[in-house]
């Protein structure tokens, strides 16, 4: 069952960093791209729980930085926080809407962008604290209008792959 776990975060991670780059590298909106990869570490994070989650976000966080040639690790606190969180917020929700997914990414991402860039300014990074905002409001927009395209087949991949009780033994 953990090799399926693996096989799933690895193609999820290579076909997300490919949609990234390549698909959404150039489609911004008023300059803003979408965090395709924190949109799926959300999605797993709420279907799969905390420890899945924060899994998820350290690989995916770590290949961004690796793919994109970014500050090591910068990207794998921030996504591993994420994944956590939204794992432990989702498991104290009793009865979830249909709203729920794209409020919570909507949420993670605003929080991530303002993650990361509070990471890169402890490293030295400049920039302005508007441009910031900016950027998290419009990428947080973004990732909540791909989230009925995107959560649902994250979801059903995620979902797939619980164990069942005969293979845990009970």
């Amino acid at each position: 069952m953990i090799w399926k776990r693996t096989v799933l975060l690895f193609l999820l991670t290579i076909t997300g960093l490919a949609f990234e780059t390549s698909v959404f590298g150039r489609a911004t909106l008023v300059g803003a791209k979408p965090e395709l990869l924190l949109l799926m570490v959300v999605a797993l994070g709420m279907g799969e729980g905390p420890a899945f989650g924060a899994t998820a976000g350290f690989v995916m966080g770590l290949s961004t930085d690796l793919v994109l040639q970014l500050p090591a690790g910068v990207s794998a606190l921030t996504f591993t926080i994420i994944g956590y969180v939204v794992g432990r917020v989702r498991a104290q929700v009793q009865s979830p809407g249909a709203w729920l997914p794209m409020v919570m990414v909507s949420i993670a991402t605003f929080l991530g962008v303002l993650f990361y860039a509070a990471f890169n300014r402890v490293l030295g990074e400049r920039f302005g604290a508007l441009s910031v905002v900016r950027a998290a409001v419009l990428a947080a927009a973004y990732n909540c209008l791909l989230t009925p395209f995107v959560f649902p087949i994250v979801r059903t991949l995620g979902g797939r792959l619980r164990p069942r009780p005969s293979e845990v033994g009970l």
